[in-house]
């Protein structure tokens, strides 16, 4: 990856975390310069959660090594994208997170191809006519790890294997709900605010992440 950083490092204008963010030229790890890098040549931005997280480099290249591709970053087979983010949009608004909510509710809203149906999906799934069987019991499920896990019954499972998941399949979409509550809860206790670019209606070109 290339360690050369363009993006704009002021982080002065609007705090983006309780604690300290570095700047984007005192970062050391090729591979984190190299992500927001490619942030910034992808969506004209760098994400205001994982500035938060750069502040420990080594931790963050992990996670990214990790949340990434659990959110189909490397083109995996599996869930689809519409899929992974119904539960991360669902996940996020179950625990009021600021940051995780908004980005994740545009993000599919611009998979599906309907800005409204992410934000919809993120006030309350149980509303939304346009998901499929699948969604619904991937959503209801998420809810169900994140809130009450002690709660999940063989009945779950088997509801999601008659509508067509493998193993494989409902392992990921539990990772998922379980891994996106803890990204909450860490956009929560930093306070990390939603990028300006995520909280209106999207451009209808390019992509978001994180």
């Amino acid at each position: 990856m290339t360690s050369t950083i363009d993006a704009p490092s002021d982080t002065s204008a609007s705090p983006i975390s309780r604690l300290r963010v570095p700047e984007l030229d005192e970062l050391r790890s090729p591979a984190v310069r190299g992500f927001f890098a490619k942030q910034q040549r992808d969506e004209g931005l760098t994400s205001n959660w994982f500035r938060a997280l750069s502040l420990n480099e080594g931790d963050l290249e992990r996670l990214n090594g990790y949340l990434l591709p659990l959110l189909g970053a490397d083109g995996r087979g599996g869930l689809t994208d519409r899929e992974r983010e119904v539960i991360a949009t669902v996940v996020s608004g179950e625990n009021r997170c600021a940051y995780c909510h908004t980005n994740h509710a545009n993000k599919l809203g611009k998979v599906a191809g309907d800005w409204s149906f992410g934000q919809r999906v993120a006030i309350d799934h149980h509303q939304v006519a346009e998901l499929t069987d699948r969604e619904r019991a991937l959503a209801d499920i998420a809810v169900l790890v994140n809130n009450h896990p002690q709660q999940i019954r063989d009945a779950d499972i088997d509801r999601l294997r008659a509508l067509g998941f493998d193993d494989h399949q409902i392992l990921e979409g539990i990772s998922i709900a379980a891994f996106i509550g803890a990204t909450n809860r860490i956009g929560i206790a930093l306070s990390v605010p939603p990028n300006p670019e995520y909280t209106g209606i999207p451009a209808t070109s390019g992509r978001q992440s994180g």
